[in-house]
């Protein structure tokens, strides 16, 4: 099978909603630890109560005829969190009147999928799309939420085109907490070239990369990249993170969008080899102005 040729957007304009999946991260790995450390099951840890908080983000492209698409990545964790934000940036009204055409869960941890019942208050039969490897416990998550709608679940098999401009691509990999499989976007801007969209990337960056090197067509140059990067989530550095860098500086990315796993550490190394990082504004309680934070849009 050859490669694949998404098709464009005019533009393509990501709002992060909330990167801060926690509010103290000693706590959190402490309940971790608690539960056995990160092979335990996620259900199974006992998290301290309000500590959670969540991810998620909007997503906007408009296409060569003026056609704006919404997209809801993530669902965040904390329902009254998530659904506090979800107010402040207007999101309950865009569900309630039909304009998000589907939310897209990148993986079923508990920081981008628990707050899911904060989406289906406001639209609960809105079609949800699920990479392969979800648990049985985090599909019966889905229907004790209140889903009424349509569940799509993407394998890995090939890239899947969910619009001309936009694909996804599911990794089958297994990832921390009992957990299996995340899935990410890719979007072709015209004039601009390829960006990438992550939750969490526990593929890792170069092989989100290397993935759209190998199966898309039509495009010349990685022109951004947003999300959680997973490089540093715990702020440590070694020989290891540096080398990844240098291997990503060599796509010659001209906007970084990082937040949440990536780690503030990262961004400033970035920023110290010259890397094209945006930045954000600090507000809402972001973690750092490195981070393209909570309510801060990026348009490509």
């Amino acid at each position: 099978m050859g490669k694949i040729d998404i098709g464009r957007v005019r533009s393509l304009s990501i709002k992060c909603l909330s990167e801060v999946a926690w509010h103290d991260t000693a706590r959190m790995r402490q309940d971790v630890r608690e539960a056995g450390g990160l092979q335990a099951d996620q259900f199974e840890v006992k998290w301290t109560p309000g500590n959670a908080a969540g991810v998620s983000a909007l997503i906007e492209t408009i296409d060569g005829g003026g056609r704006s698409r919404k997209i809801l990545m993530d669902a965040g964790w904390d329902v009254e969190y998530m659904d506090g934000v979800f107010r402040r940036e207007k999101v309950d009204r865009m569900l309630s009147a039909g304009e998000i055409g589907f939310v897209y869960i990148t993986h079923e941890h508990v920081d981008h999928f628990w707050g899911l019942p904060a989406v289906l208050k406001y639209r609960p039969d809105i079609k949800i799309l699920i990479p392969t490897g979800f648990s049985q416990k985090s599909r019966q998550t889905l229907q004790s939420s209140g889903h009424q709608g349509k569940v799509v679940e993407l394998g890995p098999e090939a890239p899947h085109v969910l619009f001309p401009g936009c694909a996804s691509a599911t990794f089958d990999i297994p990832i921390l907490l009992k957990t299996h499989g995340e899935q990410s976007l890719y979007f072709h801007v015209e004039g601009r070239g390829m960006i990438t969209v992550t939750g969490c990337c526990h593929a890792g960056v170069l092989g989100l990369l290397e993935y759209a090197e190998q199966e898309f067509e039509g495009f010349t140059e990685f022109h951004g990249v947003y999300g959680g990067l997973h490089i540093s989530p715990f702020e440590e550095w070694g020989p290891a993170q540096d080398e990844l860098l240098d291997k990503l500086k060599s796509y010659r990315i001209q906007r970084l969008a990082c937040n949440h796993c990536t780690g503030v550490l990262t961004v400033q190394k970035m920023l110290e080899k010259g890397m094209h990082v945006v930045r954000g504004s600090g507000k809402n309680g972001s973690v750092s102005e490195f981070y393209v934070g909570n309510g801060d849009t990026i348009v490509f």
